[in-house]
C-alpha cells in the first residue's frame, strides 16, 4: 500500500514537471517567433528603396522677370517647351517664381486682334515686382509700350529691358531697351547689311541665351548704362559668343546697345 501510494506521487511529481516543461517550451517558441517576425519587419523596412527627389533649383521669392513670348516664339510648342525650360530653372509665376510670362497676341487681345502696346499696363502693374524684362521676337509696336513705361520712370527705368531676336522697329527696340541681341547677318541685293528676316525658326541656340540672359538679370542691380561697358555686359551674359554692333544700313552708324551674333 505504502508502495503504490509512493508511485503515484512520483507519477503526479513527473506529470506536473511535463506539465511545467512543455508550457516553458511553448514561450519561448511564441517569444522566438515574434523576435523572427521582428526581424523580418526591420529587414524588409531597410530594403525598401529610398524615394529620391531631385533639388529644386530656384527659390520663392517676390521679383519676377516678365517675359515676354512674340514673334516665332509664340509657336505653342517652342513656347511651352520654353515654358518647362524656364519654369526648371526659374519657377513660374503661379508658383512663386521668378518668371512671369506673357503671350503676343493671346494677351494683348481686344476682339480678335492683339495689341502690343498694351504691354504698357502689364508693366505698370503694381502687384508685378519687376526685376527686369525678356522680350523675345518682340513684335511690331513693343516698342511703344516700352516709350510708356519710360515716361512714368522719367526715362529712368529701375530694371533691365533686354530684347532677344525682336521683329519691331529697328531704332525704337534700340531707344527703348539697354540690349538688343540679333540673328546673323545677310547682304541683301543692294549689297546693305540688314538682319535675317523670320524664317519661322528660332535661334537655335535660343533658349541657352535666354537662360543665361535671365541669370544675368539677377546679378544686375538696375538697369546697365548706356556706355561702351554694354560690350563688357554682352561679354558676361553670353560668355563664349561672338557677336559684334550692329550698323544702320542707312546712316552707316554703329549702334551702342544693339549686338549681332555672328
Amino acid at each position: 500500500m505504502i508502495k503504490t501510494h509512493t508511485a503515484l506521487r512520483r507519477f503526479f511529481i513527473f506529470g506536473a514537471v511535463l506539465a511545467l516543461s512543455l508550457a516553458l517550451t511553448g514561450c519561448k517558441k511564441k517569444h522566438k517567433e515574434y523576435e523572427t517576425n521582428s526581424i523580418d519587419l526591420t529587414l524588409s523596412q531597410a530594403e525598401e528603396p529610398a524615394v529620391q527627389t531631385t533639388p529644386q533649383k530656384w527659390h520663392v521669392t517676390n521679383k519676377r522677370v516678365a517675359v515676354l513670348f512674340g514673334y516665332d516664339f509664340n509657336n505653342p510648342e517652342i513656347k511651352e517647351s520654353l515654358l518647362t525650360l524656364l519654369k526648371d530653372n526659374f519657377g513660374l509665376d503661379e508658383d512663386g517664381g521668378l518668371i512671369y510670362p506673357i503671350t503676343y497676341p493671346d494677351d494683348f487681345k481686344h476682339g480678335v486682334r492683339g495689341y502690343a502696346t498694351d504691354f504698357t499696363a502689364v508693366l505698370q502693374d503694381d502687384a508685378l515686382d519687376l526685376a527686369g524684362v525678356v522680350l523675345l521676337g518682340a513684335p511690331e509696336n513693343t516698342h511703344v509700350a516700352l516709350a510708356r513705361n519710360q515716361d512714368k520712370w522719367e526715362q529712368e527705368v529701375p530694371y533691365p529691358v533686354i530684347a532677344l531676336f525682336p521683329q519691331d522697329d529697328v531704332l525704337g527696340m534700340e531707344s527703348t531697351c539697354d540690349i538688343v541681341v540679333d540673328k546673323g547677318q545677310t547682304a541683301g541685293l543692294t549689297g546693305e547689311i540688314a538682319p535675317e528676316e523670320s524664317d519661322g525658326q528660332i535661334h537655335q541656340n535660343a533658349p541657352e541665351i535666354i537662360v543665361e540672359t535671365i541669370k544675368y538679370i539677377q546679378l544686375l542691380d538696375g538697369a546697365p548704362s548706356r556706355s561702351r561697358d554694354l560690350q563688357k555686359h554682352m561679354e558676361q551674359m553670353l560668355e563664349g559668343y561672338q557677336f559684334h554692333h550692329y550698323t544702320d544700313p542707312e546712316s552707316g552708324l554703329m549702334s551702342i546697345n544693339h549686338f549681332v551674333l555672328n
